[in-house]
């Protein structure tokens, strides 16, 4: 058993490791970004990893005790900024509601640790409270993804979740593409059966770095909730998925992660998983739904 006075001792010393980084960080950083300025085109875009014509982006998960996530924000604070949608309280909700087939397809291909996955679902940024919501078919292969989406109105939304089909390119409201997904997410309910089996929920500080397009988010309160019928209800009963404490960092990029930003994630010990929010929600919720039934 650690003392406190060792516990104390060990963020001191953190405190001090981060203070050294801080000032190496701001001296390399203007450095760094020119020369990762080689990675982009000639017109000043940057450069993404297409496969067939697929826009793939790079993602990698670590998980991140309370410790470890306040001295990440202290440099990612330096070094990037926040999302322009986080508003003042410096997070936002992501509440995601999420669909599987009748054999429970997705759980499956994630048990069986299949490299290439596919998931749909509905995603929504103000508890349920949208006026639009992000309809998105996430694609998995190995550690890149690619995700499509479209916006539903609150109208379909509801349509959805009371098992009514929607009318094939009667939205109106997206360019060809997005109707595309629309349309491929109601032959995948017709034909597979598709239907609402989870909400995951989970508080997220975004920050974002134009080199590598890069994102890293912090995930905290991380938990799942079988009453789907309740997506857009503000309150519903939901089951935390990690022990206090723990949170989950994610980090995705296109072609490169620039080295200033792998340097600030090296200074603290991460352990890099295979971690899905859908799989362990659903394991979660399945106590949860049978004492509601």
């Amino acid at each position: 058993m650690v003392s406190v006075q060792g516990r104390v001792s060990e963020e001191r010393f953190l405190g001090h490791v981060w203070k050294l980084q801080e000032w190496i960080f701001k001296y390399t950083l203007r450095i760094n970004r020119q020369r990762d300025s080689r990675h982009m085109d000639g017109d000043g875009r940057k450069k993404t990893t297409r496969t067939g014509g697929i826009h793939y982006r790079h993602e990698l998960k670590f998980l991140c005790t309370q410790l470890q996530m306040e001295l990440l924000e202290d440099q990612l604070g330096c070094l990037m900024e926040k999302d322009r949608h986080v508003g003042a309280s410096g997070f936002y909700t992501v509440r995601s509601l999420y669909f599987d087939d009748y054999g429970n397809g997705a759980m499956k291909q994630k048990e069986d640790g299949l490299d290439e996955r596919r998931k749909y679902r509905v995603r929504s940024y103000l508890r349920g409270g949208d006026e639009a919501f992000h309809l998105e078919i996430k694609h998995r292969a190995g550690d890149r993804i690619w995700k499509e989406s479209c916006l539903l109105t609150r109208e379909e939304v509801s349509l959805v979740l009371n098992g009514v089909f929607l009318e094939y390119g009667k939205n109106g409201t997206g360019s060809p593409v997005q109707e595309s997904v629309r349309n491929r997410f109601e032959t995948a309910r017709e034909t597979l059966l598709l239907k609402p089996a989870v909400i995951v929920e989970y508080d997220r500080v975004p920050y974002v770095y134009p080199e590598g397009n890069v994102r890293i988010t912090l995930d905290r309160n991380i938990c799942g909730s079988s009453e789907t019928h309740k997506f857009m209800e503000k309150e519903l009963t939901a089951v935390p998925v990690l022990e206090r404490g723990r949170h989950l960092l994610e980090v995705k990029y296109d072609e490169y992660l620039p080295d200033v930003l792998r340097m600030a994630l090296q200074v603290v010990s991460l352990d890099r998983v295979s971690f899905s929010k859908y799989y362990l929600c659903r394991m979660a919720g399945e106590p949860l739904k049978m004492l509601v039934e």
